[in-house]
């Protein structure tokens, strides 16, 4: 059976709240709720379809939700956790919400959000921030990947080779001089002529004339030459900057910037898995099934979106693959070719790193490894030097001095992190453990006398944490 093509994701609950295109139930939903704690919970989970303005996105806005919602408080909390059991309660004004809104968006999935994140939620809702349109914001979602940008110099070592060929032609020069002029001296005072010798026998007679110097220069060249072997293998599996092209044209600023996508929405496997994982085709078609047309692309890119799933935008009807149903692709029929991705992120084999542990755990933001992604076009690998620009930005980012996706990165962090034993329960059992082991030890009160327990403290620095 073919997944939903809905509001599947946890941003569609909001279509929850949404299709359910107005909200109003009593005073304990919408007045007593955490309105910081709601936006977070709206960011995370509603923004890609829904907007607090009355611009549709993927679903219809918000604004003003609370004076449309014509059921109960009851109905409002179960419509949200299960919006297919709410519409079984036979209330007339859940009826007229599926009418109206289940045949364009479909149905969502039911959301695992309590009755108290409903709550902040709706308090968020109903007082927003200042939203400023799109059109009068756009200045501030910059796409640096977009701007024209000056390659930096790095011409030295052509500067070099070019120098060195000059005094080399110098040096020959001014020996054929000197040659010329010594036989010219002998022959004055009839002295035997130097022979006419080839350049190679005279280059060997000079440099034994000339040996302690000749070393010297030497061992320069030889030192120089170890210096840039050193730099070269150091460079060897550093890919920072590295921006495969993709199939589809997708721009992170116009999803994360614009429209306020958090990066966990289509990468939520970050939350339970090693990998943040690459959104499948249905978490697009969350938001896609009703936005067609982009704003920097048009409808060109989407429609590949459409061809690999198997969607008739016309129609909002999917293709079930015998057939094509009324489906007015170019194809004949719908063949079911996935979106082959390009790995933008590849760590070698024998290196293990858990997404999960990261995010869920030690709490890092995604722009502490992959930088400030909502200035992105395509996904690339961050330079070092750019993360280090968010620190002021990101509170809790740390500046690092090697360049990214190497050891010496990940060392420098778990050298420099600091860790909140209260935050789990986790580092709480590892730092009894460690006291136990090294109680008295004269390790453990180096580990203590700065008051702050570090990553590589509570035994971020051990091989096989990291390596297989």
């Amino acid at each position: 059976m073919r997944a939903l093509p809905v509001f599947q994701a946890p941003k569609t609950f909001l279509s929850a709240c949404v299709m359910l295109v107005s909200l109003t139930a009593t005073a304990g939903v919408w007045d007593e709720g955490d309105i910081e704690a709601g936006q977070a919970l709206f960011n995370a989970n509603c923004a890609s379809c829904h907007k607090v303005t009355n611009e549709v996105l993927a679903a219809p806005g918000l604004a003003g939700i609370a004076d449309r919602w014509g059921a109960s408080e009851e109905l409002l909390v179960k419509w949200i956790q299960n919006p297919q059991g709410a519409a079984e309660s036979g209330d007339g004004y859940i009826k007229s919400l599926v009418d109206r809104y289940v045949p364009t968006y479909g149905w969502m999935t039911a959301q695992a959000v309590s009755g108290e994140d409903i709550k902040n939620i709706m308090a968020y809702v109903q007082n927003p921030p200042d939203v400023v349109p799109v059109a009068e914001s756009g200045s501030d979602c910059v796409t640096v990947d977009e701007l024209p940008i000056e390659e930096a110099s790095n011409d030295s070592g052509v500067w070099f080779v070019l120098l060195l060929v000059m005094f080399l032609i110098i040096a020959m020069a001014a020996a054929g001089v000197n040659r010329s002029l010594t036989n010219a001296s002998r022959e004055r005072e009839g002295e035997e002529l130097l022979g006419d010798l080839p350049y190679s026998e005279r280059v060997k007679a000079w440099m034994w004339e000339n040996r302690v110097a000749v070393s010297l220069v030497g061992v320069f060249f030889v030192a120089y030459g170890a210096v840039l072997g050193y730099q070269g293998l150091m460079r060897v599996g550093v890919v920072e900057g590295y921006k495969p092209n993709q199939p589809i044209k997708f721009i992170h600023s116009v999803h994360v910037c614009e429209n306020e996508v958090d990066c966990k929405y289509c990468h939520h496997s970050a939350y339970e898995s090693k990998h943040a994982g690459i959104p499948s085709t249905n978490v697009c078609m969350n938001c896609h099934k009703a936005v067609k047309k982009g704003r920097r692309y048009g409808e060109t890119e989407i429609a590949k979106i459409y061809d690999a799933i198997g969607f008739d935008p016309e129609s909002g009807t999917y293709v079930d693959g015998d057939g094509n149903n009324g489906y007015t692709s170019p194809q004949d029929t719908y063949n079911g070719e996935p979106i082959r991705w390009n790995k933008v992120h590849n760590l070698p084999d024998h290196v293990y790193f858990s997404h999960q542990q990261h995010v869920v755990v030690g709490g890092l933001q995604c722009q502490n490894c992959h930088g400030d992604v909502e200035t992105y076009t395509v996904g690339r690998v961050a330079n070092v030097d750019d993360i280090n620009l968010l620190v002021d930005k990101y509170p809790g980012l740390i500046e690092l001095s090697k360049p990214t996706l190497t050891m010496g990165w990940c060392i420098e962090c778990h050298n420099k992190a600091e860790i909140d034993l209260a935050s789990s329960g986790y580092y709480e059992d590892i730092h009894a453990r460690l006291k136990d082991h090294l109680r008295g030890n004269e390790e453990l009160r180096k580990y203590m006398e700065d008051d702050k327990i570090t990553v590589k403290e509570l035994g971020g620095w051990e091989c096989a944490k990291c390596h297989y």
